[in-house]
């Protein structure tokens, strides 16, 4: 019940503890979870303070979410409400170390295939990344280009298709680490933290030579702002344009991968120096991705070749090909036979068609705006300068 400060009721042994919300959106579950919810004993029974207030706060949190769902910012699994200041800073290094983990390649250039023309882009842009001072010091292109210090890549195409491999392998060729961010990661649970982390990232990318690298960027450069709530609306452009700050300030590489770059943010777009599109591979392309993804130990009838295999089975991904080893594999396993036939990649790529029936334009497309913030903001919402 709301009780007012002047309220004569004797309410004893006050703590607080967790109370859990869970609900049904679609078809997917949400839990809301309030960390330090008030208990208290009133006439020798336990309940929750101010129970009436906090229910109808926590509908108000989950109205939003049924509200401004997308394909692209599904239904969470948790949303985590915390009042306490002390809980906020005891969890944040947890967060941000989460971030910063870099990896080391494990791919390499030749790895992943792709055609001659995207091919050409990407090496010409490794190109002006390992004869950087030379093009920019010596040559003297630093006074051309003042504000283009970092180099960004955007690599756009369908799944599957080795976008993230790819960024992966330049990060080997540069013989550099990798800073991989997905947008999921990147946006925290805490109101207004996503900049900071942003920044985070940043710094440590720029300390250790690290290639960043944003899978999944349209979720978070393609974001829709119409229909949503002011302060909504306020909090992602503050960190769409903390991104660009950033970016304007760093002197490495910047990999964004998407499925859907028509959706860009147009003040993105100009920042970016190669944009590289990921296509599914024709015959040849094929070919040689199904000759990488079957081992010599693989038992495999005589009629099952990689010729044979690419002539077959048509607009697939690599991904879809790896993906379709392991099936048959599986299938032959199960019916206790010794080798691979071609029903198996058969029964395989029947599978691998249904999963492949998401239409990358069925999301439409809608227009992005990103409204700069000034230094001031920059440095409120990032904690201060780099």
């Amino acid at each position: 019940m709301i009780r007012k400060n002047n309220d004569k009721t004797n309410i004893e042994d006050i703590k607080t503890r967790s109370q859990r919300y869970d609900y049904k959106i679609g078809g997917s579950n949400l839990t809301v979870e309030l960390e330090d919810a008030l208990f208290g004993k009133i006439n020798g029974y336990e309940e929750m303070l101010d129970k009436p207030m906090v229910d109808n706060f926590v509908d108000t949190v989950v109205s939003a979410v049924k509200k401004y769902t997308t394909k692209y910012n599904p239904v969470p699994k948790t949303i985590t409400i915390s009042r306490s200041e002390h809980k906020k800073k005891e969890q944040e290094p947890h967060e941000s170390k989460s971030l910063l983990h870099l990896q080391k390649p494990v791919w390499g250039m030749d790895d992943v295939c792709i055609d001659s023309v995207s091919k050409e882009q990407i090496m010409a842009a490794l190109t002006i990344i390992r004869n950087k001072d030379k093009i920019y010091g010596e040559w003297g292109l630093h006074k051309v280009f003042k504000n283009n210090r970092s180099v960004v890549l955007n690599f756009y195409g369908p799944s599957g298709t080795g976008k993230s491999i790819m960024a992966e392998a330049i990060a080997g060729y540069l013989e550099r680490d990798m800073l991989a961010v997905n947008y999921s990661e990147l946006e925290s649970k805490y109101v207004g933290e996503t900049p900071k982390n942003i920044s985070e990232i940043f710094k440590h990318a720029e300390a250790t030579g690290a290639v960043i690298v944003f899978d999944e960027a349209d979720s978070f450069l393609g974001k829709r702002l119409t229909n949503v709530s002011q302060s909504a609306d306020y909090g992602v452009n503050v960190t769409r344009s903390v991104m660009l700050m950033e970016i304007e300030k760093y002197s490495g590489v910047v990999i964004f991968t998407t499925n859907l770059i028509k959706n860009y943010d147009e003040a993105f777009k100009r920042r970016i120096l190669a944009n590289v599109e990921f296509k599914l591979p024709d015959e040849d392309a094929r070919k040689q991705i199904w000759k990488t993804h079957i081992p010599a130990e693989l038992p495999v009838a005589s009629d099952v070749t990689p010729e044979t295999l690419a002539g077959l089975y048509k607009d697939i991904s690599g991904a879809d090909i790896k993906d379709m080893v392991l099936y048959a594999s599986v299938a032959c396993i199960r019916d206790s036979r010794s080798r691979l036939g071609l029903a198996d990649f058969g029964n395989a790529y029947e599978y691998i068609s249904k999963r492949n029936t998401y239409d990358t334009d069925a999301a439409g497309s809608f227009e992005v705006t990103t409204t700069e913030i000034t230094q001031e903001e920059y440095e409120r919402q990032t904690g201060g300068t780099k």
